[in-house]
């Protein structure tokens, strides 16, 4: 009897949490891969992606422990300062997409580096729009007059500079902290110089533009979680 209360159990909170469940399911399936391509070449040229999916994990679980603890943001300080950190890190979630680049790399069939690559890139990108979901929700109950799409297409093109940031320029988020003064000077050559960088901002555009068309997809499907 305790066995079948527990198995009920069990699928209750996975009916009303499905899409969390799926999504674990799907970190799952990719650190598998992972593992097994660690253990059948003997090396860790993909190991990265672990530690970058952790890195997009940290806006999720942000905007997550946002909505199980209200009563720490209740004070707009810490709701901003929540908000702030958050910013900082979103962009890692996009940022796996570009380790495709490395897809040529070798070590096993080209298929299956494109399951590994693609999977956490997925993993991320889902994490990513479902934080961003969760964000725009709260935002949108702070302030009520903002239109929903003036937080979103700011947030998705913050998104892909931090991409080219990080991907060209070598800068992660912990920079901000680290080495604030070479980072500012880096984005602000960017910003007052765009023809010169024009290949930082045409990455910049692509990317926004890609991020802002696949979110409405990803918000229709996504119940609050």
């Amino acid at each position: 009897m305790r066995l079948k209360r527990t198995v009920r159990l069990l699928q209750l909170r996975i009916s009303r949490n499905q899409q969390e469940f799926t999504l674990y399911a799907s970190i799952l399936f990719s650190l598998s891969l992972l593992l097994f391509r660690i253990a059948h070449t003997g090396s860790y040229l993909r190991a990265s992606l672990a530690w970058n999916l952790f890195l997009a994990f940290i806006p999720f679980a942000i905007t997550r422990r946002m909505e199980k603890r209200p009563q720490e943001i209740s004070n707009r300080y810490n709701w901003y300062g929540y908000f702030i950190v958050w910013l900082l890190f979103i962009p890692n979630s996009p940022y796996i997409l570009t380790d495709l680049f490395h897809l040529f790399d070798g070590g096993v069939p080209l298929w299956f580096d494109l399951f590994v690559i693609f999977s956490f890139a997925w993993n991320g990108m889902m994490m990513g729009y479902i934080s961003i979901r969760s964000m725009e929700r709260m935002w949108s109950t702070r302030h009520t007059r903002w239109p929903a799409w003036l937080f979103t297409f700011p947030v998705m093109f913050l998104c892909a500079m931090g991409v080219y940031i990080g991907r060209y320029l070598r800068y992660n988020s912990w920079d901000v902290v680290k080495d604030p003064l070479t980072l500012l000077g880096d984005v602000g050559d960017i910003l007052l110089h765009p023809w010169e960088n024009r290949s930082a901002w045409a990455f910049t555009l692509c990317m926004g533009i890609f991020l802002s068309l696949m979110y409405p997809l990803v918000k229709k499907q996504q119940p609050k979680i």
